[in-house]
C-alpha cells in the first residue's frame, strides 16, 4: 500500500480509477471475476470511504468492472462526492494499463442536473498518465462536456457548457463558494473553462458568451436588459498568489446604474485589465484597466480592491483621454438625471480629467472651450434660460483640507436669451462637498457689473445649497428694457444683495435687497423662487417702493407725463409661470413730497379710463381741452388681486367712488374711479394698450 500512501492525485475521478485497478492486473490473479471490499483508502490530498470493486475478464486483458465508493473527498474539490461509481462494459485491465472505451459514471453533486453520464477514461502506469471524458452533462438547464487529462502531479481540465440558464447557475456556483447576489436574473450563456494544476488550481482560462441577459437588484437601481457580449480571462499561480488578465465586452443591450447609463448602440463597450490576487484571495491589484467606448470615451486606471471582509476600493488612479462632452453627457448621464432641468441642459466642448482615490481623494479637470446652456435645444439654441461659452481652465478638487487654487475663465454668456454677460475669470477652491470663491469676482452684465463678494455651493443631505452675496453696479434701464422686450425705460438700475440661497430648487433672498431705479429705491423682502428653470416657476415676495420719480417712469411709456414722486408697497406678491396670480398693492404720492405735481391731459385720459371714469370725452368737450397740464395735490391707486379679480381703490373715498387723482393748484382736476371690481385680464389688456400708445377702451 506504499504506492497509495505516497501518490498525489490530481482529481477525484483519477483517484477512483487509478488507486485500485492496477492492483489486480491479470498477471497477478488468474481468475475470471472477483469482488473486493477495500473499506477506506486515503492519500495526502484525498480520502475514499466504502470502496467496492467488481472485475470480470473476457480474455487476458479485456473485461468489465465496477468501482464504487460511499464518499470521496479531495483537496481540489469544494464539496465531497457522494456515492461515486464507474461502470465499464468494455475495458482493459492489466499491470500497465487501465482503460474504458464505453462506460458510465454515476455521481451525485450539486453541480449537475443528472447523476449518470457516458464516460471514457485511460490510465497508464508508465508515466502515470490518465485521461477522462464525461459526456452528456446536464446542468443549469443546458448541456456540457468534461475532459480531464495529464499526469498525477499535473492535470488539465476542460469544461464546456452550452445554452446554460443564468438563473439556474445559482445552485452550482453556490456549491463552489461563488454565491450570486439576490437579483432577478434571466438569460442564457455558453461557457468554456480550462483549469490546470495539481493539489490546487495552478492556471485557468475562461470564455463566457452571454445573450438576452436581464437582471435587476431589489431596489431597482441597477438594471440590465437584453445584454449580450463576452467575458474572457486567464490566471496563473505565482509565489504571491495569482496573476492574469480579463476582458468584458458588451455588444448590445442597456445597463442602468445610479450614476450612469450604458447602451452600446452598435459600438461595443469593453473593459480590460491585468490583475494580481494574493494567496489569501483577499486583495486584488490591477496594473492596467482600460475602458473603451468607441467614438465616445476612453479611460485607463490602476489600483487595488480589498476583497475581504467586504469589498472596497483601497487605491484608485483613473485618467481619461480628451473627450467631447456632448455625446458623453447625453449617452451616460442625462438618462439617469431625473430632474427636468437636466433634460434641456446642453454641454459642448472638450475636457479630460484625472482622479485619484486614496486616504485623500483628488480630482483634476481640464476644460477646453466648453459651452454650458440650459433650455431650448443644443442645435438651435432657442429658448435658452442661460448660456456660458468659452469655459476653460484647470479645476482641482480634494477631499482633504489642502487643495490648489482652481482657475475658471469664460468668454461670454447670456441670460434669458437677452441679458449679455461679458468675459471674466474666477478663482475657486473645491474641497470636500463644496465649492467657494477664493477671491471676489466681477462679471460684466450689459454696461454694468455683477460683483460677487461671496459665492459657495455645498452638498446637503437632500441636494445642494448655493449661497451668494454681492451687488450690481448701475446698468442702463434702456438696455434692460430692450433686452426683455419691455417699453423703453429711463434711468439706471443698481442693487445691493445681502444674501441669496438656493436649496432643493428653492431660491431665497436673505434680509432685504435694495434696488435703485427711476431715481428712487425698491426694496425686496421675503423673496423666494421655486422651480426657477422648471415648467412651473413660482415667485413670492413683498415689495416696497420709495420716492420713485414719476417723470422718469412715465416718460418711457406712452402713458402721458406726470411729475412728482410715487411710493407704495406690494404685499403677498405671487407669480406663477411669471404671471401675477395674487398680491395686495397700494401706490400713492408720498407725504411731504415737495413736487412739482403736474399731470398731462393724456395721463388724465389713461388714469380715468383705468378707473372706469370715462372722463376723456368730458375733457375734449369742455374748455379744459385747451390746457396741456393740470395740477394735482396727490394721486394713487390700489389693487388687491385674488382669483383673477382686482379689488380696486384710490387715495381716499369720494361721494360716489374713490379718488385716483385729487386736484390742487390751477388749473386743477379731480379724477374719481367707480369700478370696484375689475377682471385682471381686462386690466392687463388696458395697460398693454397704454404701453403701445393707445387709449384704453372702456366697455
Amino acid at each position: 500500500m506504499s504506492f497509495l500512501r505516497n501518490s498525489r492525485y490530481s482529481t477525484a475521478i483519477a483517484v477512483v480509477v487509478v488507486v485500485c485497478l492496477p492492483l489486480f492486473g491479470t498477471n497477478a490473479l488468474s481468475v475470471d471475476a472477483f469482488a473486493l471490499r477495500l473499506g477506506t483508502l486515503s492519500g495526502k490530498d484525498w480520502r475514499a470511504e466504502g470502496i467496492q470493486l467488481n472485475v470480470s475478464w473476457s480474455d487476458r486483458r479485456n473485461g468489465s468492472f465496477t468501482l464504487t465508493a460511499a464518499r470521496l473527498t479531495h483537496a481540489a474539490l469544494p464539496f465531497p462526492l457522494l456515492s461515486p461509481g464507474i461502470h465499464c462494459d468494455r475495458g482493459i485491465v492489466d499491470d500497465h494499463l487501465v482503460s474504458c472505451e464505453q462506460g458510465r459514471l454515476e455521481i451525485g453533486t450539486p453541480l449537475s442536473d443528472n447523476n449518470s453520464f457516458p464516460v471514457a477514461f485511460r490510465w497508464e502506469q508508465a508515466g502515470q498518465k490518465f485521461s477522462l471524458a464525461v459526456e452528456q452533462l446536464a446542468f443549469a438547464g443546458g448541456s456540457g462536456r468534461l475532459v480531464v487529462a495529464g499526469t498525477l502531479p499535473h492535470w488539465r481540465l476542460e469544461l464546456v457548457g452550452r445554452n446554460l440558464a443564468l438563473q439556474k447557475l445559482r445552485k452550482p456556483l453556490s456549491a463552489v463558494g461563488l454565491a450570486l447576489p439576490d437579483y432577478r436574473l434571466e438569460g442564457k450563456t455558453d461557457v468554456l473553462l480550462n483549469l490546470g494544476g495539481g493539489s490546487t488550481v495552478q492556471s485557468a482560462e475562461w470564455k463566457l458568451k452571454f445573450k438576452q441577459t436581464a437582471f435587476s437588484d431589489t431596489e431597482g437601481s441597477l438594471i440590465g436588459e437584453r445584454l449580450a457580449g463576452d467575458w474572457n480571462g486567464d490566471l496563473h499561480a505565482t509565489r504571491q498568489g495569482y496573476a492574469g488578465s480579463t476582458r468584458l465586452t458588451l455588444e448590445t443591450g442597456a445597463l442602468l446604474t445610479p450614476f450612469a447609463y450604458l447602451e452600446p448602440e452598435g459600438n461595443a463597450i469593453s473593459v480590460a485589465m491585468n490583475y494580481h490576487l494574493d494567496n489569501a484571495l483577499s486583495k486584488l491589484d490591477f496594473q492596467r484597466l482600460e475602458y473603451r467606448d468607441p467614438k465616445t470615451l476612453a479611460l485607463s486606471a490602476e489600483g487595488n480592491i480589498d476583497l475581504a471582509p467586504n469589498p472596497r476600493i483601497g487605491h484608485l488612479k483613473l485618467r481619461s483621454q480628451p473627450v467631447e462632452l456632448d455625446p458623453v453627457y447625453r449617452r451616460y448621464f442625462q438618462p439617469v438625471l431625473s430632474e427636468e432641468f437636466f433634460e434641456t441642459l446642453n454641454l459642448r466642448g472638450r475636457s479630460r480629467f484625472e482622479f485619484q482615490m486614496d486616504s485623500v481623494s483628488t480630482l483634476k479637470l481640464e476644460l477646453d472651450d466648453v459651452t454650458v446652456s440650459q433650455g431650448g435645444s443644443a442645435e438651435s439654441g432657442s429658448g435658452e434660460n442661460f448660456r456660458v461659452s468659452g469655459l476653460a481652465g484647470n479645476m482641482f478638487w480634494s477631499s482633504g483640507d489642502s487643495v490648489p487654487q482652481s482657475t475658471l475663465r469664460w468668454r461670454d454668456g447670456e441670460l434669458l436669451q437677452s441679458i449679455n454677460i461679458g468675459s471674466g475669470q474666477a478663482l475657486l477652491k473645491l474641497s470636500g462637498s463644496g465649492v467657494k470663491l477664493d477671491e471676489p469676482v466681477s462679471v460684466p452684465v450689459m454696461d454694468g457689473e455683477l460683483r460677487a463678494e461671496r459665492f459657495s455651493v455645498n452638498r446637503t443631505a437632500s441636494g445642494s445649497r448655493i449661497d451668494f452675496q454681492g451687488y450690481i453696479t448701475p446698468i442702463s434701464m434702456k438696455l434692460i428694457s430692450e433686452a426683455l422686450g419691455w417699453p423703453p425705460l429711463a434711468g439706471r438700475l443698481s442693487a445691493m444683495i445681502p444674501g441669496v440661497s438656493l436649496e432643493d430648487g428653492l431660491l431665497k433672498l436673505r434680509g432685504m435687497t435694495l434696488i435703485r431705479a427711476f431715481d428712487g429705491t425698491i426694496l425686496l423682502k421675503n423673496l423666494q423662487l421655486d422651480d426657477l428653470f422648471g415648467p412651473l416657476p413660482v415667485l413670492q415676495a413683498d415689495v416696497e417702493l420709495r420716492a420713485l420719480d414719476l417723470e422718469t417712469l412715465t416718460s418711457t411709456f406712452s402713458f402721458g407725463k406726470i411729475t412728482g414722486r410715487l411710493a407704495g408697497r406690494i404685499d403677498g406678491l405671487r407669480l406663477e409661470e411669471w404671471q401675477p396670480v395674487a398680491f395686495d398693492a397700494r401706490f400713492a404720492t408720498p407725504e411731504n413730497d415737495p413736487g412739482p405735481h403736474r399731470i398731462s391731459q393724456k395721463a388724465v385720459d389713461n388714469i380715468s379710463n383705468l378707473g372706469g371714469v370715462g372722463i376723456s370725452g368730458a375733457l375734449s368737450r369742455s374748455f379744459l381741452r385747451f390746457f396741456e397740464e393740470f395740477g394735482y395735490a396727490k394721486l394713487g391707486i390700489s389693487c388687491r388681486l385674488e382669483k383673477g379679480v382686482c379689488e380696486m381703490g384710490g387715495i381716499e373715498t369720494a361721494s360716489q367712488g374713490y379718488y385716483l387723482v385729487k386736484g390742487g393748484g390751477l388749473p386743477r382736476i379731480d379724477i374719481v374711479g367707480f369700478n370696484r371690481r375689475t377682471d385682471w385680464g381686462v386690466l392687463v389688456e388696458k395697460l398693454k394698450q397704454v404701453a403701445e400708445g393707445g387709449t384704453p377702451i372702456i366697455e
